[in-house]
């Protein structure tokens, strides 16, 4: 879970299906099958929510989205980088 009231970098990178999930540029899941939702135009693609679960509540700043999935020193890199 991502603690309220408190600022947390969230990074999430895809490979072939394979999916990372970062908080405070520390990997905390890995899990496959994910679907490339951006093969062709038709692909939906939603942040902060799902349809199982309740939508995101808070603030989002300073979304960036990548053409590749980045590494795990590069997402530790883009943390270290907004961190004061």
């Amino acid at each position: 879970k991502i603690p309220v009231n408190t600022w947390t970098h969230v990074a999430f990178t895809v490979s072939n299906g394979t999916v990372k999930v970062y908080l405070n540029g520390v990997e905390q899941f890995s899990g496959e099958g994910f679907p490339n939702v951006f093969k062709n135009k038709n692909g939906v693609f939603a942040l902060g929510v799902n349809y199982w679960d309740a939508p995101f509540k808070g603030m989002i700043d300073e979304l960036k989205i990548y053409s590749r999935a980045l590494k795990s020193d590069e997402v530790q890199a883009e943390y270290s980088s907004n961190v004061d």
